[in-house]
């Protein structure tokens, strides 16, 4: 595989030609090319801080669930992630919340939405960057642990298997084969009653055949290759058994849940948007984690 991005993007675009329709990463279904963007294209306000890069990124869209996905990714290597990707430029100018505020945001909604379970909960949050947010979890009386491809893991052996509530944060959009990333956090999840609480963009409303691919969430910069609606994540959660569940459309958080009804689950989202609220008034009137 070429190391220049030039050429890799070339062998690419010589394969989207040869082989316009693709299967989809979600239901299989027949996925086309529906939009081109600038490899450089990021989240902030500003879609092009850094310019343009001059590779093009085709991302596909499945006529049956949706989903919207660029095969670009599918052939790079752990190497080829850390040099174009996640590199110094994106942590100091395109996530530079990745250290620490993200951490301690997360934290908060977790004990948000555990209120009143930290005696039965044993955590994982999978795909948990800098290990940050599950050691503040610890810090405050929680059986947590962290496990990320790309960066920290400190996973115990002996609760592989017992994970009951596990957490993907910012993790589905970033990973070229969702199957795959979901079938991994459920090999080390519980097999009994579980909850997997995730977020990322959902597409509805906001990718339309008339402003395509303009939304900002679809970002290559960024790390976003799989963008999902509402469809497709009820049918990658359905496909090992798994119940999804969100509050609106528009909605960020959701969860897999299994053992758990799709109420009980709408319930405790819910229930942990309002706690969330109280604790950080709370924080701000205390400091410091709620």
């Amino acid at each position: 595989m070429p190391d220049n991005l030039i050429e890799y993007a070339v062998e690419r675009l010589r394969k989207t030609r040869s082989s316009p329709a693709a299967r989809c990463k979600v239901c299989g279904g027949e996925s086309n090319p529906f939009d081109m963007v600038d490899f450089y294209k990021s989240c902030q306000t500003t879609l092009y801080p850094l310019g343009l890069s001059g590779i093009p990124v085709i991302y596909r869209k499945c006529g049956e669930c949706g989903f919207i996905f660029t095969d670009f990714f599918d052939d790079f290597t752990h190497e080829q992630w850390r040099c174009h990707v996640y590199n110094d430029e994106y942590y100091a100018r395109l996530d530079p919340d990745y250290l620490n505020v993200r951490p301690r945001q997360t934290a908060r909604d977790f004990v948000a939405f555990l209120a009143g379970r930290k005696k039965s909960t044993i955590g994982l949050d999978y795909g948990g960057g800098n290990g940050r947010t599950a050691a503040l979890m610890r810090e405050n009386g929680w059986i947590f642990d962290s496990f990320d491809p790309f960066d920290f893991t400190d996973v115990s052996q002996e609760r592989i298997g017992r994970y009951n509530y596990c957490s993907a944060i910012e993790v589905f959009e970033h990973t070229p084969e969702p199957v795959a990333t979901l079938r991994a956090i459920l090999a080390m999840a519980s097999a009994d009653r579980l909850i997997i609480y995730f977020n990322t963009g959902v597409h509805d409303f906001k990718v339309t055949p008339e402003n395509r691919l303009t939304w900002k969430y679809v970002a290559p910069r960024n790390g976003h290759i799989s963008i999902y609606s509402s469809k497709s994540l009820q049918l990658l959660g359905a496909g090992f058994g798994l119940t999804f569940s969100s509050l609106r459309s528009g909605s960020h958080a959701h969860l897999f849940t299994r053992g758990i009804s799709k109420s009980s689950a709408r319930f405790l989202l819910l229930r942990g948007k309002l706690l969330r609220r109280g604790l950080t008034a709370l924080k701000m009137w205390r400091g410091g984690l709620a």
